[in-house]
């Protein structure tokens, strides 16, 4: 089974957002979380799935998430 490492910086990141939706909407974070962590596990097991963002590095790929991307 393939696995996935979330970097410090975008663990900071995730603490952010789960505090404000604690605040303002707990089912809308949870909702997000648990598409988050579907995102991640298909970047683990697929790696060449999703955009190529080589603009940025060479290697980068992502997959969008209501806004945001996810890297890999």
């Amino acid at each position: 089974m393939s696995r996935y490492v979330i970097s410090l910086s975008a663990s900071r990141d995730l603490n952010e957002i789960s505090d404000y939706f604690l605040i303002q909407n707990l089912e809308a974070g949870e909702k997000l979380f648990r598409k988050f962590n579907n995102k991640c596990q298909n970047l683990a097991v697929f790696p060449k799935m999703g955009r190529s963002y080589a603009h940025i590095k060479p290697s980068l790929r992502g997959l969008p998430l209501d806004g945001y991307v996810i890297t890999k």
